[in-house]
């Protein structure tokens, strides 16, 4: 800690049951996430919460409307109603429990405002629990570009995020059908070669926007997701890795200094020799105490 070993007074693995764990579902309300299928509560239900009793769930949707506003759809719960509920509000965007606003006016999609935004809502109540976060979008933020100061806070948190990015081969499917296509029987060999890096550029720039968005995955030591489609079995799949990532996960703790004014430090855990090939992910953070 502070580049200083220091002892470690407590260990226990995620999915015991004195550890806690809330992940926070954070969905882009357009139309592609609305209807990637992954707003089914009994899909968490039968793939998470049934065999991971100390887990909870809560729900937090943007993009509008308003779109410069955030919604929680629900605070951490298990309780399939409220999360069916919850679910029903992101699809038919409804006001739901509370909302912020991400002071950005005529602005759609406002993935890293958000994330950000839902953090500090999740700071407000500092319980003791060990948080994940699964960002659904197509990567494609209508504000912010860069997703430095998101990874920055997720980081300060302790909370790793997850990106699921939909919608991507499709992109890339429509584009290479476009360069495909014969040319417009009225263009000329000038107006074709133009449109054709005209549709280069666009498509170069969504997909680096793209990848900033995945990019969230490594730089807070959670992982992307960019399934071909978000069909219910690529959506259990993604669900069935968060529950793996409980059940392995660990929590490790240190009693601070008695009367120490809380400051922020940063906290490395580290694997010595002998690991036999283990790998550790999401091993440096930021904390206050």
């Amino acid at each position: 800690m502070d580049g200083l070993p220091r002892a470690i007074t407590t260990f226990e693995q995620g999915g015991g049951v004195n550890t806690p764990v809330e992940i926070v579902l954070v969905f882009d309300s357009s139309g592609s996430v609305r209807g990637a299928g992954l707003l089914d509560e009994r899909l968490f239900r039968d793939n998470l919460l049934a065999g991971l009793p100390g887990v909870t769930l809560s729900v937090y949707a943007f993009g509008g409307p308003p779109v410069t506003s955030l919604v929680r759809a629900c605070g951490p719960t298990s309780d399939p109603l409220v999360l069916r509920r919850a679910f029903q509000s992101v699809i038919k965007k409804l006001p739901g429990e509370a909302a912020f606003d991400l002071h950005k006016p005529r602005k759609d999609s406002l993935i890293y405002e958000a994330i950000i935004e839902t953090l500090r809502d999740c700071a407000r109540h500092p319980q003791p629990v060990a948080r994940l976060m699964l960002v659904v979008s197509d990567g494609l933020p209508g504000g912010e570009l860069d997703p430095a100061q998101a990874a920055s806070a997720a980081l300060q948190m302790g909370i790793p995020i997850y990106p699921l990015l939909v919608g991507h081969e499709a992109r890339i499917a429509e584009f290479n059908m476009r360069m495909a296509a014969p040319p417009r029987p009225w263009e000329t060999p000038e107006d074709a070669a133009a449109h054709a890096r005209y549709a280069q550029t666009v498509f170069d720039s969504e997909d680096a926007q793209a990848s900033l968005f995945t990019g969230l995955g490594g730089a807070t030591g959670g992982r992307s997701f960019d399934p071909p489609e978000l069909n219910p079995s690529a959506a259990r799949d993604v669900i069935g890795f968060l529950a793996g990532e409980v059940r392995t996960e660990y929590i490790i703790g240190f009693s601070p200094e008695p009367g120490s004014t809380p400051s922020p430090h940063k906290i490395e855990i580290r694997l010595l020799g002998g690991n036999r090939g283990a790998k550790m992910i999401g091993g440096s953070r930021m904390a206050a105490y």
